[in-house]
């Protein structure tokens, strides 16, 4: 047979053989009754189809020339060490990235946009850094690892401390609220108000009537008809407050009363 026909039906065949198995692994996987199976079958099938078409690469090289192919497959060895290696730095990164990115989060909770992205960047940022160190395994130049690795440390940083520093403005301008409100407010105090609100990205103004529970460090915790409402110190803050206070014992029964 002629190497190159023998080379394209390799070809041909392997791409055959990794689609249909792709498709049987993603009918497989799909139908399970676990959520993450089902999300892997996307994963899984393309790499079987990848499978497929390398195998079928190889076989197609060993008809056109079956020394390449020999070296290839002693290269395949000697570089084997230096692939377990960077798998190894990959996986433990992967691993270290979910815990620290669980500890941020648990740490800047509370903290607006800082506790949204800084989890994600905290994540991406060990895992960026496991790669250019796996990639440095497998003898890529030292020089341009050293430089990735400087650029991401730089960047993470950078973001970090804009991240933190939003988020505990946020913070600190709900706090100094609160030790506004905290001396013109007390429980019991009923209150009305037009306190702008979040609707498809533009401030919708509501009505809000409710009595004073209390007025905590960052929000003031209303009753308003039997439901339990948090509005954030600073909201008030930029709205016209109206405040009835009641006589001491009406204060005290009408929160009894909740």
């Amino acid at each position: 047979m002629n190497p190159w026909i023998g080379a394209a039906i390799a070809m041909a065949g392997g791409m055959i053989i990794g689609t249909v198995a792709s498709r049987v692994v993603s009918k497989t996987l799909g139908r399970s009754k676990s959520d993450t199976v089902r999300e892997s079958a996307a994963p899984l099938a393309g790499l079987t189809l990848s499978s497929g078409v390398v195998v079928g690469l190889l076989v197609a090289l060993g008809f056109i020339a079956p020394d390449d192919l020999e070296q290839l497959g002693a290269d395949a060895i000697a570089f084997l060490p230096k692939a377990i290696a960077a798998l190894v730095i990959v996986i433990a990164a992967n691993v270290a990235s979910t815990f620290a990115a669980a500890a941020v989060a648990r740490s800047l909770a509370g903290t607006g946009a800082a506790a949204r992205f800084a989890p994600i960047i905290t994540k991406f940022a060990i895992l960026g850094g496991g790669a250019i160190i796996a990639a440095g395994q497998t003898g890529i130049d030292t020089m341009v690892v050293n430089i990735a690795v400087a650029a991401l440390l730089f960047g993470v940083a950078l973001s970090l401390a804009l991240l933190t520093g939003l988020g505990g403005r946020q913070v600190a301008g709900e706090l100094a609220a609160g030790r506004a409100w905290r001396a013109s407010l007390q429980s019991g105090d009923r209150i009305r108000a037009v306190v702008s609100g979040s609707g498809r990205g533009q401030d919708v103004p509501a009505p809000l009537v409710g009595v004073v529970v209390d007025v905590l460090p960052t929000a003031v915790e209303l009753d308003s008809g039997g439901t339990t409402v948090f509005v954030p110190n600073s909201r008030l803050l930029d709205s016209i407050v109206e405040r009835d206070r009641p006589e001491p014992a009406d204060a005290e029964a009408e929160l009894e009363g909740r």
